[in-house]
């Protein structure tokens, strides 16, 4: 042993070496959001001597450690880990993390013959153990596991994060997301990015592992953003075996039960004030039959104030056909700067086009930037004719103020 910075114990890599009989697999369960029950095992790397553990994660992932040391910790962890599988119920399997630069060439194909059975029990995590690689570096690594018939998954870390061109290069069965990555300070730009992760993933065909939840604020925002595999100190601690997990399960499953609850009601308030907004909309339209798009711009602004700071009319093409109506020093004021300015090129634009003609109901937007105020809005939409539409962007005090919205 040696004494490391603010007086922790670091463990040698020759004590280690010389201790294999110290070093042991913990496990830690993996749910699977569709019916809370455990899916599977990650297995994790301790060592324990005089009644101390050390998680060896680090040492594995410590390249100035010679590679012969780490792969055959690797592996004898490994071993240990599979004599779980006879206990495992039909359906789970164990997660194991691969480095790839410990399996190059004949290494791998040994990695490959040694899972041969066990293909539909183990899930292969691959890791990138520092900032000068890439995935695509790795992507015939993991292709080939792949044409093995191995299940493969993406594991993204503070080091080395996934980006979508990653995603489509690997093109992984699971996508795995480390909730503690996800700083408290840019929360809300990063669940963003984990929207956009969830689209990816739904394109490939590939899941969602949100790792590390470790608060029920954590599981909400997994459970929003797509996530089919859930893991982390919220939901169970690692163990040294892969039984008894049952409390946990429950746990879990009452958690959801909260989540679809308070989402159902979340939405039923959505469509109230859509319905709402839409009365208040029709009634003003019934009234300024006659304006033209400018004075029914800021009629329909001064009217709904106190949920809109902005109004504009645009035809079926997408092109603006009025100032903006603004909201400015309590007063209504008009803007030319984006008058016949085309929006066909917003996302759903033409979908919400289509859909208020059909319905003839207004269509409340998902939350989006706004590209004047850089702030978080929606826009409520209501057909004036079949060919002409105003579009009312709601204030984000409102939004601010009324959870359900936001």
């Amino acid at each position: 042993m040696r004494e490391g910075s603010k007086g922790r114990w670091l463990i040698d890599e020759l004590d280690i070496m010389m201790n294999m009989d110290k070093i042991s697999p913990k496990f830690q369960a993996i749910f699977v959001t569709g019916s809370q029950k455990v899916v599977g095992y990650e297995v994790f790397p301790y060592y324990r001597d005089e009644g101390q553990e050390y998680e060896l994660t680090s040492f594995l992932n410590n390249r100035t450690i010679p590679e012969e040391y780490r792969l055959e910790v690797d592996q004898h962890v490994r071993r240990i880990a599979f004599k779980e599988l006879s206990a495992l119920a039909p359906g789970k399997a164990i997660y194991v993390t691969i480095r790839p630069e410990l399996y190059t060439g004949t290494i791998g194909d040994s990695l490959v013959e040694e899972l041969e059975t066990l293909k539909n029990q183990v899930v292969l995590g691959i890791l990138l153990t520092d900032e000068f690689t890439s995935w695509a570096d790795h992507k015939h690594f993991t292709y080939y596991l792949q044409m093995s018939g191995l299940r493969v998954s993406m594991k993204h870390t503070s080091i080395k994060e996934i980006a979508m061109s990653d995603i489509v290069h690997v093109k992984p069965d699971i996508i795995e997301i480390d909730m503690n990555d996800i700083e408290d300070d840019v929360a809300n730009v990063q669940r963003e990015l984990l929207h956009v992760y969830s689209i990816a993933a739904s394109k490939i065909g590939a899941s969602l592992l949100f790792q590390g939840v470790e608060s029920f604020q954590q599981l909400t925002d997994a459970w929003k953003h797509g996530a089919r595999f859930v893991q982390g100190n919220f939901l169970a601690m690692k163990k040294e075996s892969t039984a008894n997990n049952q409390s946990y399960q429950a746990d879990l499953v009452k958690h959801f039960r909260s989540f679809v609850s308070f989402e159902q009601n979340r939405i039923q308030r959505l469509l109230d004030f859509t319905v709402y907004l839409d009365r208040r909309v029709s009634s003003v339209l019934e009234e300024e039959k006659t304006r033209s798009y400018d004075d029914l711009a800021l009629t329909i602004g001064k009217r709904l104030e106190d949920v809109c700071f902005r109004v504009y009319i645009v035809n079926n093409d997408g092109e603006q056909q009025s100032a903006n109506a603004v909201q400015s020093d309590q007063a209504w004021k008009l803007d030319e700067a984006n008058r016949w300015q085309n929006w066909s090129w917003r996302p759903y634009f033409l979908e919400n086009i289509i859909r208020m003609n059909v319905d003839g109901k207004g269509v409340l937007s998902v939350l989006y930037k706004d590209l004047t105020s850089n702030d978080h809005i929606r826009t409520f939409s209501y057909p004036i004719t079949t060919s002409e539409y105003v579009f009312i962007d709601i204030a984000y005090h409102y939004l601010f103020d009324h959870d359900y919205v936001h």
